[in-house]
């Protein structure tokens, strides 16, 4: 299992924010785009090169994870809960070719709990009663944070090292997030602190992932 880093996807580049300039025409929108996908690549391949044997280390566990029948866990909040939805959707389904489905669960996804929790107050054990209700022996927990401290992951990051599980954090702040411990067993850095790429990293990390441990577990 090996993440090849020559051939690493160019995502499609966006348009940012910019302040003080007016488009005046395509040579402008055009020269912006190009800056822009050449800064995506850059942000990309930066994290293939620092973060590869960290992702190839991760994906071997959850590929045995998977062979001895535990469950991938997968958490974000806010903006980055899409996020953590749409890593678990390509195990649970497929990334690019039809094989048996890898049980991976989003924490809060539980439209039902959510708003029953929230109308009694209790929102922020959200994830944690969500893990409780699961109760299983082999679990992984990917855990994408913003570098932003937050009392409800804190809580499930806590319970679930205390029942000697593992957890993968990505973060746009690495080992100086709030939710880094010396216990976890991965820390991924994605070195930007703009959000949106931190979500395009994430996403791209998901299916990087995905990729290695279908490769392993289906030998495609």
């Amino acid at each position: 299992m090996r993440l090849d880093t020559h051939q690493v996807p160019a995502y499609d580049a966006g348009l940012t924010r910019c302040a003080g300039h007016i488009f005046t025409g395509r040579g402008f929108m055009n020269s912006h785009m190009v800056q822009s996908a050449g800064l995506h690549r850059e942000l990309i391949q930066r994290f293939c090169d620092t973060q590869q044997m960290e992702i190839e280390r991760l994906a071997r566990r959850m590929a045995n994870l998977f062979t001895d029948g535990g469950q991938l866990l997968t958490v974000g909040v806010g903006v980055l809960h899409p996020v953590a939805q749409l890593v678990t959707t390509v195990f649970t389904y497929r990334l690019d070719f039809d094989r048996p489905a890898l049980p991976a669960i989003c924490l809060g996804s539980d439209s039902a709990l959510a708003a029953a929790m929230a109308s009694a107050g209790n929102y922020e054990q959200l994830f944690l009663r969500h893990y409780r209700a699961l109760n299983g022996d082999k679990q992984l927990l990917l855990l994408f944070n913003n570098g932003s401290a937050n009392s409800s992951l804190e809580r499930l990051r806590d319970e679930m090292l205390e029942n000697d599980q593992s957890i993968a954090l990505f973060s746009g702040a690495g080992t100086k997030d709030p939710l880094y411990c010396d216990e976890l067993e991965w820390c991924l850095d994605l070195a930007t602190g703009l959000l949106a790429r931190q979500i395009e990293l994430m996403q791209f990390a998901g299916h990087v992932l995905c990729g290695l441990v279908e490769a392993e577990l289906f030998q495609c």
